[in-house]
């Protein structure tokens, strides 16, 4: 049986990489970059992935046994592609960073802007949630027509006052006609949950 401490020597004795990717999108992409780091011994531990006009993006937190470094990472991944090699770059990270900063489930909320389409929405908005104190932990855009909508996954820890948050929301949201909705992330997902 391994003791916490065995444990924790184990971890610390690895290497700890953020790794971004940008490539063109083509089936069996994510495929081909989970496995290749599983034959380096690499644990996934978080990812986010999507496509944009045709272009596949990818960060992901992994870690590695020791004997891997930063260069072998991104020599290999670039190496998936013969034509077009992968954009990629590997940082590697403080595993103790990820955990002090970890906000409990209480304090994070989804912001939802959404108003007519125009050059600087996004950075009304996230001057908005800079102002009020707001760490955005998560962003997701898409236009649709003439209208445009921002979800952003907000920790609101260091915001002062709920009830001054509302009121500086309801005057910008009259000021820009952006409407803002911040809802708890448990009753954002239980409102938008699909069934199958």
């Amino acid at each position: 049986m391994m003791t916490n401490m065995n444990k924790e020597n184990r971890e610390t004795a690895k290497k700890h990489y953020i790794v971004s990717v940008m490539a063109t999108d083509r089936v069996g992409i994510i495929h081909d970059i989970s496995l290749l780091i599983s034959t380096m011994n690499g644990d996934l531990a978080d990812t986010r992935q999507q496509v944009l006009h045709g272009y596949f993006s990818m960060i992901l937190y992994a870690s590695f046994p020791a004997s891997v470094s930063q260069e072998t990472v991104r020599k290999r991944l670039q190496s998936i592609e013969n034509n077009i090699p992968f954009e990629v770059s590997v940082k590697p990270v403080d595993p103790n960073i990820g955990r002090k900063k970890t906000k409990s489930a209480e304090e994070t909320f989804v912001l939802t802007a959404r108003g007519p389409d125009r050059i600087g929405f996004v950075s009304l908005v996230s001057g908005f949630c800079t102002k009020q104190n707001i760490n955005i932990l998560d962003l997701s855009t898409a236009g649709a027509g003439d209208i445009y909508t921002m979800i952003l996954m907000v920790e609101l820890s260091r915001c002062p006052s709920r009830d001054g948050l509302r009121s500086e929301m309801d005057k910008f949201s009259r000021e820009n006609n952006i409407m803002l909705l911040l809802q708890h992330q448990d009753i954002f997902k239980a409102t938008n949950e699909i069934r199958l």
